[in-house]
C-alpha cells in the first residue's frame, strides 16, 4: 500500500478552481491587447509578462522554424500555413468555431484553410484569457481576437509594401494573398514572412465593421464536425502517452470520509494491478489497463471514518431553511416595499442540489518526472490546473504543463481540478504516468452541485391590479465563499500570497462584507419589469457539501421562482399571464423584444390548444442576453410529456446563427431535463444517486419539438450558452398549472407533481 500526501497547507478539497470571477465583467481592450499584439522579438503576455526561461515547455503545433509569429495567436508559416492558438475551451458550445471566424475574418484566409490547435498552458496566457466560463468567451473575445489577426493582416501588407515600393492603403489581402491591383501582382502571405517580422506591431490595428463582413454572421458550419464524426478529435478520455497506467478511484463512501484502515492484499494479487495508494480524496487502483483496475476495486476492503457530516440529509436542510428567519444581506432595495398596501400574494419555492453529468466523465493523465509535470485534461481553466498541482507538488506553477483537448461537455464541472489531482497524487506514488477515469457513479456522487435553495416570495397588487411591490428573500450556499481563486493570480506574485490572497477573497465573499456575493441573487435584481417597490435579500447558509457553478447558476433558481410567481400574480389579478408580464416591461424593450416574439410564435390566446395541454411562458434577461420561452406540455397517465417548446433570444449581434441555435435548442433540452427529474438527495452524509438510472437524462424520445428564432439587434453582444436554461423551469411550471390546476413551487416538477396529486387523492392533506 502507498500513499500520497499534500501540501499541509492546502485542505483535503486543495484542488479547488474557479472560473472568472469578473463573470459578467468585461476585459479591457486595451489592457487584452497588450497580451495579445506581442513584438516579434518575443511573446509578450496577457499583462506585460514575458515567458521566462525556466518555465517547463513541450512544443505547441505553431513552434515552426521561421514563422512569422505576430502575436501569441496568429502564425503564418513560410509553406502558407495559416495556424491559430485558440485560448478556450471546447465543449460543444462552438466558441472555438466563432474565434476562428473571426481571425479568418480579419486576415482574409478561408475558414477551412486556418489550422485552429488548443496552445499549452503557459505564462503567455493570463488567467482570464483562457478560463472558459460565464458565457464570456464570444463576449469578450469579439473585437480582440479580430484585432489580433488584423495586426497580422496589417504587419504582412506593410511587408509587401515595402518591398513593392509602394503605400500600404493601395493593398488590399484576399484569400491569404496580399495584392496590388492596380501593378497586376500580388505575393502569398508565405512569401511574405520575413519582411513581415521587420514591421512594427500596429497600436490600433484596424478591423472591419459588421457590413463588410463575408464571414463573420453567417452559419458556417462547424470546424470540429468532421474530426469528431471521423474519431480524429482527442478528448480527455482518448490520452494516450508511453508508460501510461489506468487507475480507478474509490471515493469516500460519506462526505468528507477519511481512511482509518485498508486491506488492498487480494487486489493486489489480481492481473495487471500496479499499486494501491491512499490518497486525500480515496483510495486509487493503479493498474495496467482500465478493466483491470476496475475489476480489483471491488477487492480493496476499506474501513471509513464517519466523515464531515455523518447526520446531513437534504430533507432536514429542507426544514431547518423553512424554519429560518435569518434576512441576511439586501442586494436591491427600490422605494418602500413595507409602505405599500393591497392585495398580498406570498409563496415559497425550494430547488435541490444539481449534478452537472456531462457525458464525458471528469477524467485526467498526469506524468510527475522530475521537478516536471505534465497534465492532460478536459479543463475550464488550465491556469488553475496548474496552480493546484503546484500546491500539491510544492512546486512553481511555470512547472506544470497542462494540455486541454476537447471537453465532452462542462456546464461548469470542469472548472474544477480533482481528477487531475489525483492523477497528480498517482503518477507521483508510482512514479509512472497515471490516467484517472471517473465512473458515472463517482462522477455522480462528487459534490461540486448546484446549491439547495429556499426562496421565499411576496407581492403586492394595487386595486388595479398592477403589481405595486415585489420582495424576494433567497438562501443558498455562496460558490464563491468555497472556491480557491489562486489560479487567477498572475505567477510573478509568490505562490504563499497567492494563496492569501485565495484564501481571503473566499473569506470576503462568504461574509457579504466587503464583497457582495450576487450569484444567489442573480436573475431576481435587475429586473426589467416597472416595479416601483422592490426588495432582494439574500442568506448564506453552510453545510458540508461543496457546491459550484452549474450552467445558467444563480439564474437557474431565481428564474423559475420570480417567473412562476408571476405567473401567480397574473392569475390573482385575474390577468393574461402574458398580457400581465407585457404591460410592465413597456420601458424594456429587449425583454419586450423577445416576450411579444414568443407569443407570436406561438400564436398566444388566437390558437385553441388540445384538450389537457397546458401552455406557460417565462422571459428573463442572463448574461447579457434575452431571452423567453413558451411551453406546452400535457400529463399522460401522470407522466409530464413536454409538447412544443417556442423560444426566442436576443443576444445582440449572431457571429454564427447556427450556433446559437443550437446552443438554445441544448440549453432546452439541458433545462427540461433538470426541471423534470433533476435532484441530489443526501441521507446520513451519502448521495442516493449514482447512475442515469436514479439521476434521470432525457433521451431521445422524450424530446419536445423546439422552435427558435433570433432577434436581430445591434447592441452589444450578450452569451449564448446559458441565458436560455433559465426561463425553461418556470415556462413548464405555469403549462402544468394551466393543464393540472397544481401550482408546483418545489423542483423537479415529476416527483413533485406525484406529491401534489398524491395530496388530492388524500383530500388535500
Amino acid at each position: 500500500m502507498s500513499e500520497a500526501t499534500q501540501d499541509p497547507a492546502s485542505s483535503p478539497e486543495a484542488s479547488k478552481a474557479i472560473v472568472p470571477l469578473l463573470r459578467r465583467g468585461r476585459v479591457a481592450r486595451r489592457r487584452f491587447l497588450l497580451g495579445m499584439l506581442a513584438g516579434t522579438a518575443g511573446l509578450t503576455i496577457y499583462g506585460g509578462v514575458r515567458a521566462s526561461a525556466d518555465e517547463a515547455r513541450v512544443p505547441d503545433p505553431n513552434d515552426v522554424e521561421g514563422a512569422f509569429r505576430p502575436n501569441i495567436y496568429i502564425t503564418v508559416t513560410p509553406d502558407d500555413r495559416v495556424l491559430y492558438g485558440f485560448p478556450k475551451a471546447e465543449m460543444g458550445q462552438g466558441t472555438m468555431t466563432g474565434f476562428a471566424m473571426l481571425v479568418a475574418e480579419e486576415l482574409e484566409v478561408g475558414l477551412d484553410e486556418l489550422e485552429v490547435f488548443f496552445p499549452i498552458a503557459s505564462k503567455e496566457y493570463d488567467a482570464l484569457e483562457t478560463a472558459t466560463g460565464g458565457s464570456t468567451s464570444i463576449v469578450t473575445g469579439f473585437v480582440p481576437v479580430r484585432q489580433a489577426a488584423a495586426a497580422a493582416r496589417m504587419m504582412l501588407i506593410a511587408a509587401a509594401a515595402e518591398r513593392w515600393g509602394v503605400a500600404p492603403d493601395s493593398l488590399h489581402a484576399k484569400a491569404g494573398r496580399v495584392l496590388d491591383d492596380a501593378n497586376d501582382r500580388s505575393a502569398s502571405y508565405g512569401e511574405l514572412v520575413e519582411a513581415a517580422k521587420q514591421q512594427r506591431v500596429p497600436e490600433a490595428p484596424v478591423i472591419k465593421s459588421k457590413q463588410d463582413f463575408k464571414l463573420v454572421g453567417t452559419p458556417a458550419r462547424r470546424i470540429d464536425s468532421a474530426p469528431k464524426v471521423t474519431g480524429e478529435a482527442q478528448f480527455g478520455i482518448d490520452v494516450v502517452v508511453p508508460n501510461m497506467t489506468r487507475a480507478v478511484m474509490i471515493h469516500p463512501p460519506r462526505i468528507g470520509a477519511a481512511v482509518v484502515s485498508l486491506d488492498d492484499s487480494k487486489a493486489r494479487e489480481m492481473p495487471g494491478v500496479v499499486d494501491v495508494v491512499i490518497t486525500p480524496r480515496g483510495v486509487g487502483v493503479v493498474a495496467e489497463k482500465y478493466w483491470q483496475a476496475m475489476r480489483a476495486a471491488p477487492a480493496v476492503e476499506i474501513e471509513w471514518d464517519e466523515g464531515t457530516g455523518p447526520s446531513f440529509g437534504t430533507e432536514n436542510l429542507r426544514a431547518e431553511l423553512a424554519a429560518r428567519t435569518d434576512e441576511g444581506h439586501v442586494a436591491e432595495d427600490e422605494g418602500d416595499v413595507d409602505a405599500v398596501s393591497g392585495t398580498v400574494l406570498e409563496a415559497e419555492y425550494e430547488t435541490p442540489y444539481l449534478s452537472h453529468s456531462p457525458m464525458e466523465p471528469m477524467n485526467a493523465v498526469a506524468d510527475v518526472r522530475g521537478d516536471v509535470c505534465e497534465i492532460w485534461t478536459g479543463n475550464q481553466g488550465p491556469s488553475a490546473i496548474q496552480e493546484a498541482a503546484a500546491n500539491q507538488l510544492g512546486c512553481d506553477r511555470i512547472q506544470v504543463i497542462v494540455h486541454t483537448p476537447y471537453l465532452g461537455g462542462a456546464f461548469g464541472r470542469r472548472s474544477h481540478p480533482e481528477a487531475a489531482i489525483e492523477a497528480v497524487w498517482l503518477s507521483e506514488a508510482v512514479g509512472r504516468p497515471v490516467q484517472v477515469i471517473w465512473s458515472r457513479e463517482n462522477d455522480t456522487r462528487g459534490h461540486r452541485y448546484r446549491p439547495q435553495s429556499h426562496n421565499r416570495i411576496k407581492g403586492t397588487l394595487d386595486a388595479s391590479g398592477e403589481l405595486a411591490a415585489l420582495e424576494f428573500h433567497a438562501q443558498s450556499q455562496s460558490i464563491f465563499a468555497s472556491l480557491d481563486a489562486g489560479g487567477l493570480f498572475p505567477p510573478v506574485i509568490p505562490p504563499r500570497l497567492r494563496k492569501w490572497l485565495a484564501g481571503n477573497l473566499s473569506r470576503l465573499f462568504d461574509s457579504n462584507t466587503l464583497l457582495a456575493d450576487t450569484i444567489p441573487t442573480e436573475g431576481a435584481t435587475h429586473l426589467g419589469y416597472a416595479i416601483p417597490n422592490r426588495r432582494v435579500s439574500y442568506a448564506n447558509f453552510h453545510t458540508p457539501v461543496v457546491v459550484s457553478w452549474w450552467r445558467s447558476v444563480g439564474y437557474s433558481i431565481n428564474t423559475y421562482v420570480v417567473e412562476a410567481f408571476m405567473d401567480e400574480l397574473a392569475h390573482a389579478a385575474e390577468q393574461d399571464p402574458y398580457e400581465f408580464r407585457r404591460a410592465m416591461l413597456q420601458d424594456s424593450p429587449r425583454w419586450l423584444g423577445v416576450l411579444e416574439a414568443v407569443a407570436e410564435m406561438s400564436e398566444w390566446g388566437e390558437r385553441e390548444l388540445p384538450e389537457g395541454v397546458g401552455r406557460g411562458i417565462a422571459v428573463c434577461f442572463a448574461f447579457g442576453s434575452y431571452c423567453a420561452h413558451v411551453i406546452d406540455a400535457h400529463v399522460d397517465e401522470g407522466t409530464i410529456v413536454v409538447d412544443q417548446v417556442y423560444s426566442a433570444l436576443d443576444c445582440g449581434y449572431a457571429v454564427n446563427p447556427d450556433l446559437v441555435v443550437s446552443q438554445v435548442e441544448g440549453s432546452v433540452i439541458f433545462a427540461l431535463t433538470a426541471a423534470l427529474w433533476g435532484e441530489i438527495t443526501m441521507k446520513d452524509g451519502a448521495v442516493e444517486q449514482g447512475n442515469f438510472d436514479t439521476y434521470r437524462m432525457m433521451r431521445m424520445h422524450e424530446a419536445p419539438k423546439i422552435e427558435v428564432r433570433l432577434l436581430s439587434s445591434e447592441e452589444d453582444i450578450g452569451g449564448v450558452g446559458e441565458p436560455a436554461v433559465a426561463p425553461v423551469a418556470p415556462a413548464l411550471a405555469n403549462a402544468l398549472f394551466m393543464a393540472t390546476g397544481h401550482r408546483l413551487r418545489r423542483l423537479p416538477l415529476q416527483p413533485e407533481l406525484d406529491r401534489a396529486r398524491a395530496r388530492a387523492d388524500q383530500g388535500g392533506k
